[in-house]
């Protein structure tokens, strides 16, 4: 799906607008009886942090709208839902998985290739590529196999280019045995996607379905819900692939062009960058203190526009609001984030790392002189 879609931030109903505005103002009021902070204020909370930490770069609308739609525009149902994301991803951990990356779960994993990025579809979806073949049960801990999905569905957020909101997953069933039917895995997965991250899902490719697993497919198609289960198809041949995917696109292990995926180690400057990171607590304070009065300043005026005033004055300070907010991030993220295979890669272009990286270089060499 994307941004101009029915339902989404450039396509809605006065009835979806108001909801958007609904959901704000419940959202906030929500957070504040579990924060005792009000308004703006819930910047300074541990829901507000997370809140606007699962924003990330995005439109915060965006993220809203999210819920709305996984919930019917229940808008009750789709704040409670959030809320109880908040929750979990403190409980959870989300913050320190990200902060750390692939340094927190096992790289041997990784280079199982067995969940990987390439390409996009013929809409502009990334390409999720998961190979169920390459999973043993057992095989690493559920513990870090959890952390990668997670880590993989963060990741997959900064592949995303506007309009495009969704991704397409390939299921690549070839060669699969019962030994790589992981159900508590795939469990996992449904669960996140569904009350973590809704509607990320844009469509779900089913390859070289082996029929034996009939039965696990009736378990698997009951957890998903019934929006989901329209978004998958079952693909028969390589001809019935390239009407939704380029071949020029994907791995050759399915039927494509490029090589099949390879993962890419931290280098010695991805090191370097992060352990310079790390050690300027300093700055990173500086950085979380400017999101912070971001947040506020969003907060602030998104309050005025969701309790009626659309004045042209405040529409334009919300639109600078939101401007400022993914700047103060963008600066935060360095200190908050590490860089990925992706960014190595160079599918992921993020470059305030390199810039931030070298202006701190920059800074160490100045205090390091002595004049006489």
């Amino acid at each position: 799906m994307t941004s101009n879609d029915p339902g989404h931030i450039n396509n809605l109903s006065r009835a979806q607008a108001n909801a958007l505005k609904q959901s704000w103002v419940a959202l906030i009021e929500d957070i504040g009886k579990e924060t005792s902070l009000s308004g703006e204020h819930i910047a300074d909370s541990v829901f507000g942090d997370e809140l606007f930490r699962a924003i990330c770069y995005d439109n915060p609308d965006v993220l809203i709208l999210r819920w709305l739609r996984s919930r019917k525009w229940n808008v009750d149902a789709s704040v409670n839902q959030i809320i109880e994301t908040l929750k979990w991803r403190h409980d959870w951990g989300v913050q320190e998985l990200v902060a750390n990356g692939e340094r927190a779960i096992s790289q041997e994993e990784i280079a199982t290739g067995k969940t990987y990025f390439m390409g996009h579809d013929k809409i502009g979806r990334p390409v999720c590529c998961i190979h169920p073949k390459e999973h043993v049960k057992g095989k690493f801990s559920s513990e870090y196999s959890e952390k990668l999905s997670v880590l993989c569905v963060e990741t997959y957020r900064k592949l995303l280019q506007p309009p495009i909101e969704s991704v397409t997953i390939i299921f690549d069933m070839a060669g699969c045995e019962r030994k790589n039917m992981d159900m508590h895995q795939i469990k996992f997965l449904v669960t996140l996607l569904d009350n973590y991250y809704p509607d990320s899902l844009g469509m779900i490719l089913v390859l070289n379905f082996p029929w034996i697993f009939d039965k696990s497919w009736l378990l698997i198609k009951s957890w998903l819900n019934p929006t989901v289960q329209q978004k998958v198809r079952f693909i028969h041949s390589e001809a019935e692939l390239t009407e939704f995917i380029d071949p020029s696109v994907l791995p050759k292990r399915l039927y494509g062009t490029q090589p099949d995926f390879k993962y890419i180690p931290p280098s010695a400057e991805d090191e370097a960058i992060f352990n310079i990171f790390r050690a300027d607590t300093k700055g990173k304070a500086i950085a979380e203190a400017a999101h912070r009065d971001a947040v506020r300043y969003y907060l602030r005026v998104t309050l005025q526009w969701a309790n009626g005033n659309e004045s042209r004055n405040v529409l334009v300070e919300r639109k600078k609001a939101r401007k400022q907010l993914k700047n103060a991030f963008e600066q935060l993220s360095p200190y908050i984030s590490t860089r990925t295979h992706y960014h190595r890669a160079g599918v992921i272009k993020e470059p305030i790392f390199q810039i931030a990286y070298e202006r701190l270089l920059h800074e160490k060499e100045e205090s390091s002189v002595t004049f006489f």
